[in-house]
């Protein structure tokens, strides 16, 4: 089968996935449920299910948060084994950017709170000084962002770097897309640091270009990162959710 014909069928199955994401009337459903049981069941009975499948209401947020993570793993590492070799290592390195807070914290000097040695990727580099940790991090998986445990590079630019480097040659309409791409992700950004009140709007803003994007891109891998992050922007508010309603449980159990 051609390469063509690989990302051909990529496609065909991002799209399939795509379009069974919640829709706002979903959420809205979803975010109804204020406490935290019918919410937990509430999602296991909506598209969300799959990220949810290993929760209950025992969990902590840090435990939450830890399993987000890795699930949104297993799922970029999933969608970048749909598509052509070439483009496999690429998708695959989307996979790390939810961690990228945790590096900029282990690059402190600060002892690793419990929480962060509990991590099964991120605990391992956590002890030690930033010097040892950065050691630690050279002989992982995320030796790439090892500049961000030295004060080199901010993580956010050692990741992206090292995801530029992974970028197979591309055809124009690609590299065009792409740069539309990394555009809205910079306005996002700057949008986040002056904005005063909630991000939700900010949020929302991004998914509409990212879901334009997703039509205008038709036909290249672009498709797939679009899809991409438009799933971590449902996580996100997942996140935001269940973190409200776990927190708020922890309030309603404590004596007063």
């Amino acid at each position: 089968m051609s390469t063509e014909a690989n990302l051909d069928y990529a496609l065909a199955r991002v799209h399939a996935r795509h379009g069974q994401r919640l829709d706002e009337a979903g959420w809205r459903r979803l975010e109804a449920s204020r406490e935290l049981g019918l919410y937990l069941a509430a999602v296991r009975a909506s598209a969300l299910a799959e990220w949810v499948s290993t929760f209950d209401a025992e969990h902590d947020s840090h435990a939450v948060e830890r399993a987000l993570r890795q699930r949104w793993r297993q799922y970029v590492c999933a969608v970048a084994a749909w598509h052509p070799g070439i483009w496999q290592a690429w998708l695959s390195w989307l996979a790390w950017l939810p961690g990228l807070s945790l590096l900029a914290q282990l690059a402190r000097a600060d002892p690793a709170p419990a929480w962060m040695l509990a991590d099964p990727v991120y605990g391992p580099l956590a002890p030690g000084t930033p010097a040892e940790r950065a050691a630690a991090i050279a002989g992982s998986t995320l030796a790439p962002l090892e500049s961000a445990l030295t004060g080199r590079r901010s993580p956010r630019s050692a990741w992206n770097a090292h995801w530029q480097r992974l970028l197979p040659r591309a055809d124009e309409r690609t590299r065009q897309c792409l740069a539309q791409l990394l555009q809205a992700m910079a306005r996002h950004e700057q949008d986040l640091l002056r904005a005063a009140d909630s991000a939700e709007a900010l949020r929302g803003a991004l998914a509409h270009r990212l879901q334009r994007l997703l039509r205008i891109a038709a036909g290249t891998v672009i498709v797939t990162v679009s899809h991409l992050g438009l799933v971590a922007l449902d996580l996100e508010r997942l996140r935001g959710g269940l973190a409200r309603r776990y927190l708020f449980a922890a309030d309603a159990a404590e004596p007063h």
